[in-house]
C-alpha cells in the first residue's frame, strides 16, 4: 500500500547514464539569471513540458521561462501570464486547471523548490498548492480524480485531492517521465531498464519487456503510446503490452512530448517545436527556436 508523504533526505542516482549527454537538459536544466520582464519572443533556454489545454486546442509550452501557448497550428508561441518561474514539471487536468513544479523566477522570493503549484484562470495567476521547499517534480500527469509527480527521478506521488495531500507509491527503477491514461488509469513510467506499467495507480509496475527503453512517453485518445528513446528515435504501440513500431528519427536532444485529442504528435527538441499528424512516421517544423 502506499504509505502518507513524510519528509525525507534523498540520494538521487543518475538517470540513463548511457544517454547522459542527451538527458542532462531533462533532468538538470533550471534556474536563471535572466532579468526584467517576460519576453514577448518564443527564444526558449528549455522546454520541459507540453500539453494541449481542454476547450480550447491551444497547445501549452512549459519552459525554463515561464509559459508561453500555441493557438491553432501556426505561428509562434506567445507568453501566457506574468509567471517566470522554470517550469520543470507541468501538466493540465481533464477540468483545465494547470499544474506545474519548478524553481522560482529572476526576482521572485520563495524556496528553491517550488512544490507544487496550480492556475484555475489559463495561466494568468499561480497560487502554491504544498511542498514547497520538499519536492521538486520533474514529471507530473494527471487524469480524472488523480495526479501523479516524479520527485528528483526516484519518488513517485500521488495525490486524489489536487495536490493538497500525497502518498508515495513504488519505483522500482529511477525514472525520466511519468504518462496516466485518462480512461484506464494505467500509468507508464520511463527508465533505463525500459518502460514500466502500473495499473493499481502505482503500488507496483511491471518492466515492458518488449518494449524499446524511452526517455519520454505519452498515452494517445485511443489507448496507444508515444514514446520517444534517448537517440531520438519515435516509437508507438496500439496497445502498451502489445507491439511496438518505429517511426520517425528525430535529431538533437528531444526534451518534451505530447499528443493531443485530434491525433497530433508534438515533440519539442533544443531547436524546434516539431508535430506529426501520421501517427510519428513523420513531423513538421512548428517553430524554430
Amino acid at each position: 500500500m502506499p504509505t502518507p508523504l513524510a519528509r525525507r533526505r534523498l540520494v538521487r542516482p543518475p538517470l540513463f547514464t548511457t544517454a547522459a549527454l542527451v538527458l542532462v537538459p531533462l533532468l538538470a536544466a533550471c534556474g536563471s539569471d535572466q532579468e526584467g520582464g517576460r519576453a514577448a519572443e518564443f527564444a526558449p533556454d528549455h522546454v520541459h513540458g507540453l500539453a494541449e489545454e481542454p476547450g480550447t486546442g491551444r497547445l501549452l509550452v512549459a519552459t525554463h521561462d515561464g509559459l508561453f501557448a500555441l493557438d491553432g497550428g501556426d505561428g509562434s508561441p506567445s507568453p501566457v501570464g506574468e509567471l517566470r518561474n522554470d517550469l520543470m514539471g507541468f501538466t493540465v487536468g481533464p477540468d483545465g486547471d494547470f499544474f506545474a513544479s519548478g524553481h522560482p523566477g529572476p526576482g521572485e522570493e520563495g524556496p528553491a523548490s517550488v512544490g507544487l503549484i496550480t492556475s484555475t484562470d489559463a495561466g494568468e495567476t499561480w497560487e502554491g498548492v504544498s511542498l514547497a521547499g520538499e519536492a521538486d517534480f520533474h514529471a507530473l500527469d494527471a487524469a480524472d480524480g488523480s495526479l501523479y509527480g516524479v520527485d528528483g527521478a526516484v519518488r513517485l506521488l500521488r495525490s486524489a485531492d489536487g495536490g493538497l495531500t500525497w502518498t508515495e507509491g513504488s519505483l522500482p527503477e529511477p525514472v525520466a517521465d511519468v504518462a496516466v491514461d485518462s480512461t484506464t488509469e494505467a500509468l507508464v513510467a520511463t527508465s533505463e531498464a525500459g518502460p514500466l506499467l502500473s495499473t493499481d495507480a502505482g503500488e507496483s509496475f511491471d518492466l515492458l519487456r518488449d518494449a524499446p527503453v524511452l526517455m519520454l512517453v505519452d498515452w494517445t485518445q485511443d489507448g496507444g503510446l508515444v514514446g520517444v528513446s534517448p537517440s531520438g528515435q519515435v516509437h508507438t504501440t496500439d496497445d502498451a503490452t502489445g507491439g511496438w513500431s518505429a517511426g520517425a528519427g528525430l535529431e538533437g536532444a528531444v526534451q518534451a512530448l505530447t499528443t493531443t485529442a485530434s491525433g497530433a504528435i508534438y515533440v519539442s527538441t533544443h531547436a524546434e517545436l516539431l508535430r506529426s499528424d501520421d501517427g510519428g512516421s513523420s513531423f513538421s517544423t512548428v517553430v524554430s527556436y
